[in-house]
């Protein structure tokens, strides 16, 4: 079938999925992409495989999201006719444009989409967000990111009087890099723990630097790495007396395909946010057989991390929670070493085969007669 995804950009992650299926016999892939790289990401501009193109444009910010701008989107879309196009978000001209020209055409189309509400708008954000929502009653399915997503948009169709097309696939990326890496995982003198991702407060990193600070003050022999940049980075590192900086590596940022190696070097992973539609992240933690510790927050968490199984899913917001998940496990390697088999073993349930069954899976679902069961 011949399916082509329109989407905001090439990370690293994305192109894990989009590899994958372009390689199935039965997908014949074509991915439009609104923008090469955005401003606060720094891993640059990815080669583009030959079934990819970036799309010339440019992006306006208003009111916290970048509004993306691409003029030959129509003419791309009817260059090359899909039986199923996707649509990845509805803020921005360039995913209206497409979802108001397929509809015009009546041609098959599905929606891809993080749960929404990371941005708080006003009246009038508001009242555009909801019009923008609007299409959506017209998809032949909503892929949805999360278990967190799904209710959302379910909420959103709902509303809309349309019918309940949710599924739930998650992000996926290629974790079996980070399972080989961890099968040399050694012990160290102390637990480390690693978080990776921005510098930025929507991270919750300023959070996890008072519950870290606390937990070696108190007398507790611990590690953490920060791996990655961000705006935050110096007033983290000033923050900290110079007893806790001895305990904390600032690794800055490190390529993809470094990633393996540093989580193989740590013991527990851990994402503090205070809003993360998914966290591929966690995925990669889950692939090198980790404890996670998790807000409530990040998607992932949800469908990723159970509770007291294979890490701790915490309150948002909550520095002494943190810490007190930062306690237990630099406090007790058992523990440690039961909840990173409990990640091991989940680990193929988000590898990237499971991730093309899903899709395809949901491909024939929006492909099916209206009325005619999957």
């Amino acid at each position: 079938m011949k399916i082509t995804f329109l989407t905001v950009m090439p990370s690293p992650y994305i192109q894990d999925l989009f590899c994958a299926m372009a390689a199935d016999p039965r997908i014949d892939l074509r991915v439009l992409y609104m923008e090469q790289v955005a401003p606060d990401t720094y891993w640059g501009e990815q080669a583009m495989p030959e079934y990819a193109k970036v799309l010339p444009g440019r992006w306006i910010g208003f009111s916290g999201a970048r509004i993306h701008i691409n003029p030959t989107v129509r003419q791309e879309l009817d260059a090359h006719p899909a039986d199923l196009v996707i649509i990845v978000g509805y803020v921005g001209l360039t995913n209206q444009i497409a979802i108001r020209h397929l509809n015009r055409q009546g041609r098959a189309w599905a929606f891809w989409g993080e749960v929404p509400g990371l941005h708080k708008r006003g009246m009038v954000g508001s009242w555009l967000r909801s019009m923008a929502q609007k299409p959506l009653r017209h998809t032949r399915g909503i892929a949805a990111v999360g278990s967190h997503a799904v209710e959302a948009y379910r909420r959103i169709l709902h509303q809309l009087n349309a019918t309940d097309r949710v599924h739930n696939i998650p992000y996926h990326c290629d974790i079996a890099t980070y399972a080989e890496a961890s099968k040399h995982r050694q012990p160290g003198d102390v637990v480390r723990f690693l978080y990776c991702g921005q510098l930025i407060e929507r991270k919750g990193v300023d959070l996890l630097c008072t519950a870290f600070e606390r937990l070696i003050k108190e007398g507790t022999s611990a590690q953490l790495t920060f791996a990655g940049e961000g705006p935050l980075r110096q007033d983290l590192a000033e923050r900290l007396s110079p007893e806790v900086a001895r305990h904390v590596d600032f690794r800055g940022f490190v390529e993809v395909a470094q990633l393996p190696e540093v989580f193989k070097d740590h013991d527990v992973f851990i994402l503090p946010s205070r809003h993360d539609g998914w966290g591929v992240v966690v995925n990669q933690a889950i692939g090198a057989g980790m404890p996670a510790i998790v807000t409530s927050a990040v998607g992932a968490g949800n469908d990723l991390v159970v509770d007291g199984e294979n890490g701790f899913v915490i309150p948002t917001e909550d520095s002494h929670a943190i810490y007190e998940s930062l306690r237990k496990l630099a406090s007790d390697r058992a523990l440690v070493r039961q909840f990173g088999t409990a990640s091991a073993e989940r680990a193929e349930k988000i590898s990237l085969p499971a991730a093309v069954a899903d899709w395809f899976a949901f491909f024939l679902d929006c492909l099916q007669p209206a009325g005619q069961p999957s």
